[in-house]
């Protein structure tokens, strides 16, 4: 379930009723600070997607909602695509490319469409740093039991751009949720799945690992 979860029960000690509350869940995407950076760019991607993907599903969004949710994005997964290939470790060199092609492409060959649409909306170069920033800002504060992650606030004009490059796009795209080229789990990396389990532990609560 989606949704903020309060837990209370009482505990009788000593004769006395002692109130126990739930610890929340902690925030923010597990593995963005990790000190390796090919791990960093995983969590990131992954958070990412499974971010999108659960606001899809559970986040009961107008679609246009959702896609521009996802032109927000996109800036930001183009370029996380761009690092993981860039740290590859020498150990996954035989699937370097089905990885890169098979299971990051068809979402960068997406986002990179979704970047596209926002600079036809007229989003610049600037306003595209401004929004990786604001999305890489939204998976360190994301609350893991919401549907729908929070993005920092926007400033009107580039909100605007935002808004309308997602009517465009939405109109344009098919759904995140309902895209048949974004099924890569069929995709087998075994090397990979057992690298990312072993060299980078917080991505597994994630389900990193087991799944790319």
């Amino acid at each position: 379930k989606f949704e903020h979860l309060k837990a209370m029960r009482t505990e009788e000690f000593s004769g006395e009723s002692i109130p126990f509350t739930a610890a929340p869940e902690p925030t923010g995407v597990p593995g963005l600070d990790a000190a390796d950076p090919w791990c960093s760019a995983w969590a990131a991607y992954s958070g990412t997607v499974q971010a999108l993907g659960v606001a899809a599903s559970f986040g009961d969004l107008q679609s246009s909602e959702l896609a521009a949710l996802e032109l927000a994005s996109t800036p930001r997964l183009v370029e996380l695509a761009a690092e993981i290939d860039a740290a590859w470790p020498g150990e996954l060199a035989g699937e370097h490319e089905v990885v890169v092609e098979r299971r990051l492409g068809p979402y960068l060959r997406r986002a990179q469409r979704g970047v596209d649409a926002l600079r036809a909306g007229g989003v610049t170069d600037a306003e595209a740093a401004t929004l990786r920033a604001t999305w890489q800002a939204a998976l360190t504060s994301r609350d893991p039991a919401a549907p729908v992650i929070d993005l920092p606030a926007i400033a009107q004009p580039l909100r605007a751009k935002l808004d309308a490059a997602a009517r465009a796009y939405d109109a344009a795209v098919t759904p995140f949720a309902q895209d048949p080229s974004l099924v890569v789990d069929v995709v087998d990396t075994p090397a990979t799945d057992a690298y990312l389990v072993a060299h980078c532990p917080d991505l597994a609560s994630s389900g990193v690992g087991d799944a790319l």
